[in-house]
């Protein structure tokens, strides 16, 4: 494939005026070694006489040491464009969908053998770590150590847009202007009524993700704090409601931390406190994630790709019993115990590195039946544990419901039976003003009533949301307000 028949693609979006970079990577054998020393030389040299410029006589020198450089910059460019592999494609996995989650990309061409990628950072994370999340994308190929950095104006980029607009994809209805990190929101004109989101009251979306519900209570003239521990949500939803300037506050964190973030900003009550439990359709549809059994991908499934610990590890490294332990207590997975002994089995002859792999693992023990996939119970399970959210999710409901002030509310939607149980039990334990026990005479006052029921049964999703949003079906909302 040569250069010029590379797939391009341009986002939405404009530079914001942030650092800008044109980052080129290819695949290991993509260019000749000779000239990749060639080029390493010059681009050392180069650096060398930058640290030196404050001498005098040196601008002109620089001026011709950078232009030689950005010709060797595009010659590398250049050659591991035109590599051509049956082996391994750099368009293959969830690269596409990787570079379009995130936000920072301004755009991309892709080729068989490299990928050239323009980027604009947030200041939230380096050009490192997205170079690390889009090559993940693609694990089947062996990316080369090296890559072209070319740092560039903001102005620049916008040009480069402007002349690459044409390979352009239409864009959707509605998503003028909005970051390629897109998540439907469930309930959500249900949860903007319960929370009452009105001008001077300050509300807390300990979900950020996509910036739904967070943009509903915005629009209600509130002020904001979202917290999310995943960098591509922050970044993606910083960009599509930056015209709330400050009303809008974006936190990075595990919403277990909500009371100490939110006190580390000066901020000690809140009059509203909002989560959407569970995982985003993005992280779902990026199979560079790792979190679906439907598309191959790196076994991962941490919402906080900085954390240590991945699905990958955990299937690995940890013993049978605790295999089954987790399948069993968070998945509710009846054959727990014949899946891990299978998983066991299969990584003693190579490691458990994708979700495919896995997913056939599950589906060799257990035969489908009904519409529900084999493996669903199970990737739940690990994704509990991996992101040890029913741990998180107790200390979000205390946190949470500790900085409320007087009449501030509480909403909570959650996805499947685990979450739901226990947001039910918080709740029913919060409101209810006596406690009674057989062995009393008479029932004493609860000394954790804190709160009141606004919603006496769980609020579902209607009939018309679900023909809109299938990934709404389970779905429910609970609301408490502070006594």
């Amino acid at each position: 494939m040569s250069e010029q028949e590379a797939e391009s693609w341009v986002a939405h979006h404009p530079p914001d005026g942030g650092s800008c970079y044109r980052v080129v990577m290819w695949q290991q054998g993509a260019v000749d070694h000779r000239h990749l020393t060639a080029w390493k030389a010059a681009r050392a040299g180069y650096v060398e006489r930058m640290q030196q410029a404050g001498l005098r006589g040196t601008r002109g020198a620089l001026a011709r040491e950078r232009e030689e450089l950005q010709a060797y910059n595009a010659s590398i460019s250049s050659e591991a464009f035109a590599f051509r592999t049956r082996a391994q494609d750099v368009r293959t996995g969830g690269m596409r969908e990787a570079l379009r989650a995130d936000a920072g990309v301004l755009g991309y061409k892709l080729g068989n053998g490299a990928a050239e990628v323009w980027l604009e950072l947030s200041g939230e994370v380096g050009v490192d770590f997205h170079v690390q999340s889009w090559q993940a994308a693609a694990p089947k190929v062996t990316w080369s150590s090296d890559l072209i950095v070319e740092q560039l104006t903001a102005a620049d980029a916008a040009e480069w847009q402007k002349a690459h607009r044409s390979t352009e994809e239409p864009i959707e209805a509605g998503a003028e202007g909005s970051a390629p990190f897109r998540h439907i929101s469930v309930l959500l004109q249900e949860t903007a009524g319960a929370l009452q989101a009105a001008p001077g009251k300050v509300m807390v979306d300990a979900t950020l993700g996509g910036g739904g519900h967070s943009e509903k209570l915005l629009q209600a003239g509130a002020m904001v704090w979202g917290i999310d521990q995943d960098p591509m949500a922050r970044i993606a939803t910083r960009y599509r409601l930056a015209h709330y300037g400050e009303q809008l506050r974006v936190l990075a964190g595990n919403f277990r931390e909500i009371a100490k973030l939110l006190r580390e900003h000066g901020v000690d009550s809140v009059d509203g406190v909002l989560a959407d439990l569970g995982v985003s359709s993005p992280q779902v549809d990026t199979a560079s994630r790792g979190f679906s059994f439907l598309a191959e991908g790196p076994l991962d499934m941490r919402m906080n790709p900085n954390q240590p610990r991945s699905a990958a590890d955990v299937v690995n490294e940890a013993s049978e019993k605790e295999l089954a332990d987790i399948l069993w207590q968070y998945g509710e997975e009846r054959a727990s115990r014949v899946i891990a002994r299978r998983i066991v089995q299969q990584r003693e002859h190579e490691p458990i590195t994708t979700t495919t792999q896995l997913a056939n693992i599950i589906c060799s023990v257990l035969p489908r039946r009904g519409k529900q996939h084999p493996a669903t119970r199970s990737f739940q399970a690990l994704r509990i544990a991996v992101n040890d959210e029913l741990a998180a999710l107790d200390e979000l409901l205390v946190g949470g419901l500790s900085i409320l002030r007087s009449g501030g509310r509480m909403a909570v939607i959650t996805f499947h039976s685990l979450e739901d149980r226990k947001v039910k039990q918080f709740f029913e334990r919060v409101t209810r003003p006596e406690i009674d026990r057989p062995e009393w005479a008479q029932p004493r006052p609860n000394p954790e009533y804190k709160a009141r029921s606004v919603t006496r049964k769980p609020i579902t999703p209607s009939e018309a949301e679900l023909s809109a949003n299938p990934r709404s079906r389970s779905a429910k909302l609970r609301v408490i307000e502070k006594i």
